[in-house]
């Protein structure tokens, strides 16, 4: 939101009256806080002011008494603009990166890190302790609401998001640990993404990296030397050429990782032939490693963007694993079973992906195009041992085969007080999916799924002075045909149509800025959970998809606050069609369950987050964040109705500190209480970081020593409950993590690629 310096704002002004346009950079992004200033031309002495608002867009008054004037646009990392005796709607403005870097400067102010946007949190990460944190996937783990637990990012109440750097989707996740912080210029985390996002996306962060600055050849270089019960690797070198207009880019990647995960589970089975009760214990050891590259180029010309790049990733795995289980029959012992497996994945990727942004006027187009080929291939032996019946020793083969097309356009142009959206985007989808065994209880499969889906959807937003709305409308068509052995089937084909709206008005309440949105949001199964193939687990155990599942169905509700270092949500959420694991009997035995996931009555959702930042004596950066999560859950447990309502807690407490030397020790405190989430008790937990980060040579060099989950205490222990079956779970990893990295920047100069990609959920339902 603009804020007029030196006039108020007057909604019955006369076009002639009025300066308006946006501003944005090479990638077409649009630049917020960037100073619009109005210069007399006679001496350049202040007329007045403005800054852009998180969209770019500015709007400046003119008095009948104004001398004849020129506007000066600037930017931090940007070249500034001139342009002479402007009048009405001036289009766009495009900002050109600034071929210079200035010296690092502290600033004191009063200025808070966090803020409440249009459509999401703002956080300051450039010039801010931030940036002192590590890599990117260790700054979001600090950000309001989001949680990072081993591998995985979380909104707090809205699950994983779909996370963002410049406009582009991250799919593979490893990119978060080779950006550094340092490099980050803000981070926005959105609780309500709009009908420009996929209907299926539930939450987004939007990572905005600093201007690149520079020309020639670049190079950085990203090494971690990590413990955790074995020692691991992680190499990393990014090479970029620029010249002009011309971006070449290249990426080499190299993991070399092991872990050994431990699970000890108690089961109770409520079956005709009686209860069951099986309690395994089990571990197994895991090596994958990882080979990645990446080569592309970008090319800009005035208002045109254009460029591609390829990516290839090669992952294999193999793991060995073991588990003694003790299975009894209405109290009594019945058998020892012994499980012994050896697995091995080989999993390659292909990815194209190429994109074209061009402003034409007061119009801008966008346009991405994807390919993409995956092929995960699964090769397993296993030996079943028991004490009262014939050992088992089989093997079993897993093909999948995905390929994806898919293609957007995005057209923006302005509209009375704001802008408007409209878009559209199909993609194609081909899988095939191919199990079998050795042994005749191994039952082999063979599906395939065809799948179109098609989307448009148009988005407006206005403003009139600090109050703003915005609206959107996203629809989907998708065709999806499952075939089985060559057959069509027409029963567990679909079509589905979907309409997502999203609504949200931001306003001031004093000096408290508020937000409330609306928005409907959709989960279609991953193709794994829509296979037919019955997967052998033990003798007694199987596991299935179920090509009937239908979609879930969300409504998210959101109260937003800020005010200065604290920001406050209340949201409320309410869920149809479900989807989760449920135990059913196996056909043809008394015993043995199938695993298989089902829809589930609908369900409400409450939480309250708060998240507050100050800072003390100008070195200590406290963040305190609280969250409160319940739902109003049931279902059928043993015949009766079990009612999962209890509410869970989550606290943390980070503190940043500033250390002579220009060194920064943190120290992370984070905990969980116990409650229930879907189907599952959860038990509490909790952990503890410390951190020393260094860098030299105005962070040419950094080095960063870090210590993960201090006192061993993060634990994944729950239970959970369905139809037939309780499973108490305790997992056990080795939580503890001991982490050397360091970077080396020479001529930094990131990749100028401006494609956000396409097809991005199709892609991770692979």
């Amino acid at each position: 939101m603009g804020l007029l310096l030196c006039s108020p704002v007057c909604s019955l002004l006369a076009q002639n009256g009025l300066i308006k346009g946006s501003v944005k950079d090479e990638a077409g992004a649009p630049v917020n806080f960037a100073n619009v200033i109005l210069l007399a031309e006679k001496d350049s002495s202040l007329i007045r002011g403005m800054v852009t608002g998180t969209d770019g867009t500015f709007r400046l008054v003119l008095e009948p008494s104004d001398p004849p004037a020129f506007l000066r646009v600037s930017a931090m990392g940007f070249e500034d603009r001139y342009i002479a005796r402007p009048l009405g709607d001036i289009g766009t403005i495009i900002l050109t990166a600034a071929t210079f870097q200035l010296d690092e400067v502290s600033v004191m102010g009063l200025q808070p890190l966090t803020r409440l946007t249009d459509d999401g949190i703002r956080v300051v990460v450039s010039g801010t302790y931030l940036a002192k944190t590590g890599t990117a996937f260790e700054l979001l783990g600090k950000m309001p609401f989001v949680s990072c637990s081993g591998s995985r990012i979380e909104v707090l109440g809205k699950g994983a998001p779909a996370v963002y750097i410049n406009g582009r989707q991250v799919r593979d996740q490893s990119e978060l640990t080779r950006l550094s912080s340092s490099e980050i210029k803000a981070v926005e985390v959105v609780t309500t993404p709009g009908a420009r996002y996929a209907s299926t996306v539930n939450a987004v962060i939007r990572i905005t990296t600093k201007a690149s600055f520079g020309e020639g050849f670049s190079l950085s270089d990203q090494t971690t030397l990590g413990l955790k019960h074995y020692g691991y690797l992680f190499e990393q070198v990014n090479l970029n050429y620029r010249r002009r207009g011309l971006d070449l880019f290249g990426m080499l990647n190299y993991e070399r990782y092991r872990e050994r995960p431990r699970v000890d589970n108690a089961t109770s089975y409520y079956l005709t032939s009686g209860v069951i009760e099986q309690s395994t214990t089990g571990g197994e050891t895991v090596r994958y490693p990882v080979y990645e590259g990446k080569l592309g180029l970008n090319y800009k010309t005035g208002h045109h963007d254009l460029g591609f790049y390829y990516d290839f990733s090669l992952r294999p795995s193999e793991s060995t694993g073991s588990s003694v289980a003790s299975r009894y029959v209405n109290g009594a012992f019945r058998e020892l079973l012994n499980n012994r497996d050896a697995v091995s994945r080989h999993n390659r990727q292909h990815l194209l992906s190429a994109y074209y942004s061009g402003v034409f006027g007061k119009w801008r187009l966008s346009a991405n195009f994807d390919a993409m080929w995956q092929r995960n291939n699964r090769r397993a032996g296993e030996k079943d041992l028991s004490s009262v019946h014939p050992p088992r020793s089989f093997s079993t083969v897993n093909d999948v085969a995905n390929r994806l097309l898919a293609g957007n356009a995005i057209m923006s142009f302005p509209v009375w007080q704001g802008d408007m959206r409209l878009g559209a985007e199909v993609s194609s989808i081909w899988r095939n999916d191919r199990y079998s065994g050795d042994a005749d209880y191994i039952l082999g499969n063979d599906n395939h799924i065809d799948e179109t889906t098609t989307a448009l959807f148009m988005e407006v937003g206005q403003k009139w002075g600090s109050v703003a709305v915005s609206g959107g409308l996203r629809w989907e068509y998708t065709d999806s045909r499952f075939y089985k052995f060559a057959e069509l089937q027409p029963d567990q084909s679909r079509r589905y149509h979907n309409v997502a709206p999203s609504v949200s008005v931001s306003f001031p309440v004093g000096a408290v800025q508020a937000k409330f949105s609306y928005t409907r949001k959709t989960s279609r199964p991953a193709f794994e959970q829509l296979s037919s193939a019955v997967k052998y687990i033990d003798r007694y155990t199987y596991e299935s998809g179920n090509p009937n599942l239908r979609p879930i169905y969300r409504d998210y509700l959101s109260l937003s606050s800020s005010w200065k270092d604290l920001v406050v949500e209340l949201s409320y959420s309410s869920t149809k069609d479900y989807f989760m694991w449920q135990t059913v009997p196996y056909p043809g035995s008394s015993e043995a369950t199938l695993l298989t996931r089902e829809n589930m009555p609908r369900f409400s959702s409450y939480g309250i987050m708060l998240n507050y930042s100050p800072t003390f004596l100008g070195f200590w950066h406290p963040v305190w964040l609280f969250a409160i999560t319940a739902q109003d859950f049931k279902l059928t447990h043993w015949g009766e109705t079990l009612r999962l309502k209890s509410p869970i807690g989550v606290f943390r407490f980070n503190n940043a500190f500033r250390l002579p030397w220009d060194m920064w020790l943190n120290a992370d405190l984070s905990a969980r209480t116990s409650g229930n989430g879907d189907n599952a008790r959860l038990k509490s937990c909790w952990a503890c970081n410390v951190a020393l980060y260094k860098s030299f040579a105005d962070d040419a060099w950094s080095i960063k020593l870090q210590l993960n989950d201090l006192f061993a205490t993060w634990r994944q222990e729950f239970t959970i409950y369905d139809a037939l079956s309780r499973t108490s779970v305790n997992k056990i990893s080795d939580t503890r993590d001991l982490t050397l990295t360091v970077r080396y920047n020479f001529n930094l100069a990131r990749s100028r690629y401006g494609g956000r990609g396409v097809g991005n959920v199709e892609k991770s339902r692979f």
